[in-house]
């Protein structure tokens, strides 16, 4: 009997002792949690914290932004530049083939044969050479300045990061330096073309040469 008393007494003392132990585990264990949690989040906004910079994204945004108005501004310009060269060049052929065909006639029906008309229509027609060719340096000059400008938008559009802006202008300023080249290669090959049959005429007419000088001296007295 007393051994069985005894027996209880140990078994009720380990059992209040267990449960003591887990309550004092339930009570610990949310706040050890807690805490790594805490401690969790707080090294997450840190980490977030070093690489959100607000001020430096925003200007970089910003840089990136301006860098494609310029751009635009600057393809726009070419563009622009480029059309009005064409355009010239195409007026000036044209009146380089008028000349030439003028030219011809003159040397085909002689000086007797020529009417007074068809000089005055020569004359008229290298006026309108000289203001087309003067208009087109120009012209030229202005492509020049249009490429330097496309070429720093191409490059700070890089620098900034904005790759496919760059990548952009820099397709259209090789597109426009290859037009210009070929309207230059164009005209300068129908100047070649009239510059030889003015000679050749000058050599078996020189009374044209006479007559022309005449005719133009008359026309710039009148224009004075």
């Amino acid at each position: 009997m007393f051994r069985d008393k005894l027996f209880r007494i140990f078994r009720n003392a380990y059992r209040l002792n267990s449960l003591k132990v887990g309550v004092k585990i339930r009570n610990i264990a949310p706040v050890t949690l807690g805490l790594l949690t805490t401690v969790s989040c707080e090294e997450h906004l840190h980490r977030t914290d070093a690489t959100w910079e607000p001020d430096t994204l925003e200007h970089e945004f910003l840089i990136r932004q301006a860098t494609t108005v310029s751009v635009n501004a600057a393809t726009q310009l070419l563009t622009v530049t480029l059309v009005a060269v064409q355009d010239t060049s195409e007026r000036l052929r044209d009146a380089l083939t008028k000349e030439i065909c003028l030219v011809k006639q003159a040397l085909e029906w002689g000086d007797e044969g020529t009417p007074p008309h068809h000089w005055d229509q020569l004359v008229a027609i290298r006026g309108s050479l000289c203001d087309l060719k003067h208009n087109l340096r120009t012209l030229f000059s202005y492509m020049d300045y249009a490429e330097k400008l496309a070429t720093t938008a191409a490059e700070i559009s890089y620098l900034s990061g904005n790759i496919a802006a760059s990548d952009a202008i820099c397709e259209r300023i090789d597109h426009a330096c290859r037009a210009c080249n070929t309207q230059k290669q164009l005209t300068h090959e129908l100047q070649q073309e009239s510059l030889e049959l003015q000679q050749q005429a000058i050599i078996n007419a020189p009374h044209l040469e006479d007559k022309l000088k005449t005719k133009e001296d008359v026309k710039q007295s009148v224009i004075k």
